[in-house]
């Protein structure tokens, strides 16, 4: 199915429910079928120098001292149909000067910041979607509101499916203590494990379908996505039927705690490493792309250890022999953290974390970096592989309200795993606020 042709649809259909809807204001029940909210969110970082043993490359991270900050204005509509599902709006306007041109890391700093950034403001729509629940009997529950959801009862079997322009970690790999948002980590391996090659356009979002069956302590999870048309870019590739992402996650959970197995797969047009590892000075986006695959799959944990304590973990593999398609340089990722709620220190809307992630990258393409080549975003000319790694730690202070402001340190060794630079120190502060 083409892009064009299931955004027209989509779009009819949502304009043909909103048409037959109820004008702004109370349902008979008293109840008010809309949603209206904003959120802005500034981030500013820094570091210093640190050592290097050469030049930082084409695709290095800078070892002398350099600033960084973003800026997000999110304004987001929600429609509530009852029994016959939501739908959701949601425009973004975003500038940003990011540390090192967004490269130079596996483990890029802040997670708002995009693969495509310009300092000027852009708008764009971020998300577009239809979501629907089904209930099929078992015990009732409810659905806490958040951003994307209204707040209903429900009940422990049920079934839904989501459709249209979506974010893929609203779904995928989410984890209570570490997980895609403007209140925990900043970096982008404790958003999502960061071998997680998932479907995605350089500003994080995709077109696609996300189907989900709960079943008491259970839950299944599938997804089919459409990939760029070149990895970490803007376009997306209509031909969804033969480019692709598709993700399989499997959740068990028990009281404060759950455990979740994720499998995916990608398919697009990638370059592989191993015709070029005897050369040296090639940069991988300029090589011949052909049909391709790139999948893998892993662990994520959360435990809550005692009120106001949380405790995550997660293992993810992806194989190595071509580019990334749309997320960050590494193969394999694993990651463990802390999370701490202010209630255990008189405020109660505060909160701490300390987190630490270790990635590494696959045979062929330490093979490709070593002999002096540039992937997409790393690559000095030069390597002496070892482990990336990183420990990051914040706090959070609610000021009032709506009004958060998060400072952060990360500490990451080996940047790009390479011994012969690093580590440095990363620091940041966060202003979030809601209305």
């Amino acid at each position: 199915m083409k892009l064009g042709y299931a955004l027209g649809m989509l779009v009819a259909l949502a304009w043909a429910m909103l048409a037959q809807a109820e004008p702004l204001g109370q349902d008979d029940d008293g109840t008010i079928p809309w949603m209206i909210q904003g959120d802005e969110t500034y981030i500013n970082q820094r570091h210093g120098s640190f050592p290097s043993a050469g030049p930082a490359g084409a695709n290095g991270f800078l070892s002398t001292p350099e600033s960084s900050y973003s800026n997000i204005l999110g304004l987001q509509l929600g429609y509530d149909f009852g029994d016959q599902g939501e739908f959701w709006l949601r425009s973004e306007t975003i500038r940003g000067i990011p540390l090192s041109q967004s490269g130079g890391l596996g483990a890029l700093t802040n997670n708002d910041m995009q693969r495509y950034m310009l300092d000027r403001f852009q708008t764009y729509l971020a998300l577009a979607f239809y979501n629907r629940t089904v209930n099929l009997g078992g015990q009732s529950e409810n659905l806490s509101l958040d951003s994307h959801r209204f707040d209903r009862d429900v009940t422990s079997h049920r079934f839904s499916w989501t459709l249209g322009k979506v974010d893929v970690l609203s779904f995928f790999d989410r984890n209570a203590y570490a997980g895609k948002g403007d209140t925990q980590f900043l970096n982008w391996c404790f958003m999502t494990s960061c071998a997680f090659d998932y479907a995605a356009d350089a500003r994080g979002y995709t077109w696609g379908l996300e189907t989900e069956l709960n079943w008491d302590a259970w839950s299944g999870r599938f997804g089919w996505f459409a990939m760029p048309q070149q990895p970490n870019q803007l376009d997306m590739d209509p031909s969804i039927g033969v480019h692709f992402g598709v993700n399989g996650e499997l959740e068990r959970r028990w009281k404060n705690g759950a455990l979740k197995l994720l499998l995916y797969q990608g398919r697009m047009k990638l370059a592989s490493y191993a015709p070029y590892v005897g050369q040296t000075g090639l940069y991988i986006g300029q090589q011949a792309r052909v049909d391709a695959q790139r999948g893998g799959g892993g662990l994520n944990l959360q435990q809550e250890l005692m009120p106001g304590v949380g405790l995550f973990g997660r293992a993810f593999w992806t194989g190595g022999a071509n580019e990334s398609m749309a997320f960050t340089e590494v193969d394999r990722s694993f990651s463990a953290g802390l999370s701490l709620d202010g209630v255990n220190w008189g405020r109660g809307q505060d909160g701490a974390g300390l987190g630490w992630a270790l990635n590494e990258i696959s045979g062929p393409r330490i093979a490709f970096l070593t002999a002096g080549n540039y992937d997409l975003f790393i690559g000095n000319g030069y390597l002496l592989y070892a482990p990336e790694y990183v420990i990051e730690t914040y706090y959070r202070w609610s000021i009032v309200d709506g009004l958060q402001l998060t400072a952060d340190w990360q500490h990451i060794g080996n940047p790009a795993y390479n011994q012969l630079r690093g580590p440095v120190d990363v620091y940041g502060l966060r202003l979030h606020i809601d209305f």
